[in-house]
């Protein structure tokens, strides 16, 4: 594929996604059919089933930019510590309340936990040197399991509470309660 043609089929996967978030506004996720998110995308439906088979693809798809804007936003920041990738992912979130809570209404946070699952050998890679990743391959994925998972059960408690705590609180809070000898 040429890079015309490259960026003409990015376009139309991006258009689908703004599709799609823009007729979840008025219906819920499990309600919307293919047809309306290329209506709204003023796209054909054989445009959108050369990209994607379910809508559930497009939400991943759009979860890939957020994980890429996510990684952009982060990669300045030279993160080397566990703690400081999870105060990026909640800072992350608490700056897109709004879309956090969106997903949330459209039940779509499961597929986020998904997303975030699959994508966190890369978070580790990119924060850990390839020694480190090496030394613990065996166990890295029970270690990312328990990590993403708590996290993820973490984010949806504060979305239930409605994010009422700063995201450097919460975290802060957290971190305290994992050293402290008591717990």
């Amino acid at each position: 594929m040429n890079k015309t043609n490259f960026k003409i089929a990015e376009r139309s996967k991006v258009a689908l996604e703004n599709a799609l978030l823009k007729v979840m506004e008025q219906y819920d996720f499990k309600e919307i059919t293919t047809t309306q998110i290329t209506q709204e995308a003023n796209l054909s439906r054989k445009t959108f089933y050369r990209w994607f088979s379910y809508k559930e693809d497009v939400i991943t798809a759009y979860y890939e930019h957020l994980f890429q804007e996510w990684l952009d936003k982060t990669k300045p920041q030279q993160i080397q510590h566990y703690w400081d990738v999870v105060q990026a992912y909640f800072d992350f979130w608490e700056d897109r309340r709004s879309l956090l809570l969106f997903l949330k209404r459209n039940g779509l946070l499961s597929l986020l936990f998904e997303y975030t699952y699959k994508r966190a050998t890369e978070v580790f890679e990119s924060v850990r040197s390839t020694e480190i990743m090496s030394s613990f391959s065996r166990l890295l994925p029970y270690m990312l399991a328990y990590s993403i998972g708590g996290m993820h059960s973490m984010l949806l408690k504060w979305v239930e509470n409605d994010m009422d705590v700063p995201s450097s609180l919460l975290v802060e809070k957290l971190k305290l309660g994992f050293m402290s000898d008591d717990i």
